[in-house]
């Protein structure tokens, strides 16, 4: 709106210039005014987080953006499918959609990012059994005796009226399961540090392919911004899974989003971060589980300590008794652990 709008010429010409560039300035000092944008990846998408992949979109602090995802397989299956390997393309899995570049992200900043709302936008999801991948199979990184796991698709029906993926087992004494409906976003994050190009499929400071199953509709994310405009990206979607991603697969589903970012300027952190209504959480990546869990668990001391006012070791001893760990993966090249504490023991 301009500093004059409203106002009689004659008016303004006998206000002193003093005022005038006073009204003016206040106008240019307003915040631009958050908006609503929608974007479209079409076939557009990225199998790594880089600092050189060119933004998809520029978008303002506080801006929300509409957009979808595809499945981890790249949409590569259909619900007649047996078999995994055969259309699996290992080089396109987990793709993403982004970069969205985040209009004055700075590196030392950190990016917030409020997931408004997930819908499955197909009514299948996908599971598997992937040959030498998942936690209770032979792994091609370790020499076996045992042969590798079977090659075997598992297409999952989306009830989205009774919110419960069904899946027929005709082998099992069961005959099928229903579990509930708990989309969640597998892989997000922001480019990585050191002008590094990281594959989708690994997690780390970074966010990535934490598969975390609490990154769900009304979280709120925090990630380190490592390059000019954070490149934010998101894929991976998952219809539901339980912790750890035993299996290496959840329900691969791809997904409609609305997401909001906020900018915190000249607020450094070093893992990514999930707040909900009842917890704040930090989530470390590595190998191996240990060392991942430690790194979340040190990272919480640290934020507790720069946020909310407790001494370090009053904030170990506060987690050695009230704090709850999720294994969020045990899959991919890093494992995942959040490391969580009620926010009813941080200071009102």
């Amino acid at each position: 709106m301009p500093a004059n709008y409203g106002a009689p010429r004659e008016t303004l010409r006998l206000l002193p210039a003093a005022l005038l560039l006073s009204i003016a300035g206040l106008s240019l000092a307003r915040p631009a005014v958050a908006a609503e944008v929608r974007y479209d990846p079409g076939d557009k998408v990225y199998f790594t987080y880089c600092h050189s992949h060119p933004p998809a979109m520029r978008i303002r602090s506080g801006d929300s953006v509409i957009t979808s995802t595809r499945d981890a397989s790249n949409d590569a299956f259909s619900v007649s499918d047996k078999t995994v390997m055969p259309k699996l393309d290992l080089t396109k899995v987990n793709p993403q959609t982004g970069p969205f570049y985040v209009e004055g992200a700075e590196p030392g900043d950190t990016l917030e990012v409020h997931i408004d709302s997930i819908e499955p936008n197909r009514d299948w999801g996908w599971g598997a059994s992937i040959p030498f991948f998942g936690l209770l199979a032979p792994e091609y990184k370790t020499a076996m005796v045992t042969p590798a796991a079977p090659d075997r698709l598992f297409i999952w029906r989306l009830d989205k009226s009774r919110k419960v993926a069904i899946l027929d087992m005709p082998n099992s004494k069961i005959g099928k399961a229903e579990v509930p409906l708990r989309p969640f976003f597998g892989t997000i994050g922001t480019a990585p540090a050191g002008k590094e190009c990281i594959s989708s499929l690994i997690p780390g400071p970074h966010g990535a392919n934490m598969d975390f199953n609490e990154v769900v509709a009304g979280v709120t994310m925090q990630f380190p911004v490592f390059e000019p405009g954070a490149l934010f990206m998101l894929g991976d979607g998952h219809s539901a899974q339980g912790d750890g991603e035993i299996h290496g697969a959840a329900i691969e589903t791809p997904f409609n989003v609305r997401f909001t970012v906020n900018l915190i300027k000249g607020k450094k952190i070093n893992w990514p971060r999930l707040i909900n209504d009842n917890e704040i959480m930090s989530i470390g990546s590595t190998r191996p589980l240990i060392d991942a869990l430690r790194l979340a668990c040190v990272d919480m001391v640290d934020w507790l300590m720069s946020d909310y006012g407790f001494e370090r070791y009053d904030a170990v001893q506060m987690l050695g008794q009230a704090a709850h760990l999720y294994i969020a993966n045990v899959v991919d090249p890093q494992y995942s652990v959040a490391c969580a504490l009620n926010k009813k023991y941080l200071p009102r």
